[in-house]
């Protein structure tokens, strides 16, 4: 994606904001864009001139450093809230969808891990698949670790700019407790895979893969399965759509026992 001007209801992107990049006009487009097409729009960073449209007020701002300088409790649990009630809202007013443009710097104004990125973001993955909102994560590359930007462009569908290095895989949700993961999963991106596991076994029970587009799993990625399966006592992943090789190498690896509650679907 080499901009914003094609997201839809339903999208949910990461855009790795670079030093070179025009944040402030990128987001007075998002928001033209949301009175095209007749969304609501919710902007969460600085609320300035920058987040008007034509000098009048756009839909919604929220600031969240402004917000825990009033002494609200303001974190991504928040903005996860926020994104569900106003999308409720939105759909009660008659907009066609919420259209979210969030500022992570801001939400996490000291970074955040890759365990906490992977958490939120596949939470709020949740509420875009319904449909009801476009959604886009701005993270600040100068305002966030390495790894953690790697996890952040790992669980989005879809990602605006560039990094040298990033996962290559993409995990993102396919119905309740249903995802979907792409590319590649090798040594260079088991950790975040494996992050990512972690977070959505310890929200649900049976955890479904569906690994259709998945080109390639190496030893890492299928340890870090069989890791984040056994990791949370009860918890089971369903892997669906895995080709003739991944079965043959996941039963040399000595994986296909009860001790590892893992299933191969077909």
């Amino acid at each position: 994606m080499s901009t914003l001007d094609s997201v839809e209801a339903g999208d949910h992107v990461c855009w790795l904001v670079g030093p070179d990049d025009d944040f402030a006009v990128t987001a007075r487009a998002f928001a033209a864009d949301g009175a095209l097409f007749g969304d609501k729009v919710l902007v969460i960073g600085t609320p300035d001139t920058r987040w008007s449209l034509g000098g009048a007020a756009q839909g919604v701002v929220l600031d969240p450093v402004a917000e825990r300088a009033g002494g609200s409790v303001w974190d991504a649990a928040a903005l996860l809230e926020t994104v569900r009630r106003e999308a409720d809202t939105a759909c009660r007013q008659g907009f066609r969808a919420l259209r979210v443009l969030a500022r992570m710097d801001r939400v996490w104004p000291d970074g955040a891990s890759p365990r906490e990125i992977a958490r939120h973001e596949l939470g709020l993955d949740d509420l875009v698949l319904a449909g009801a909102a476009v959604v886009v994560c701005a993270y600040h590359q100068v305002g966030f670790r390495p790894a953690a930007l790697d996890q952040a462009v790992g669980v989005h569908p879809q990602q605006l700019g560039t990094r040298a290095e990033v996962p290559g895989f993409r995990m993102y949700s396919a119905g309740t407790d249903c995802w979907s993961v792409s590319g590649v999963v090798d040594f260079e991106g088991a950790e975040a895979f494996r992050t990512a596991l972690d977070a959505l076994v310890a929200r649900s029970a049976t955890v479904r893969l569906r690994c259709q587009d998945l080109e390639l799993v190496d030893v890492a990625g299928m340890r870090a399965l069989a890791d984040a399966a056994r990791g949370v006592p009860g918890r089971r992943i369903v892997v669906e759509n895995t080709d003739e090789t991944f079965r043959r190498c996941w039963s040399l690896l000595g994986y296909d026992v009860p001790q590892i509650p893992v299933e191969l679907a077909p």
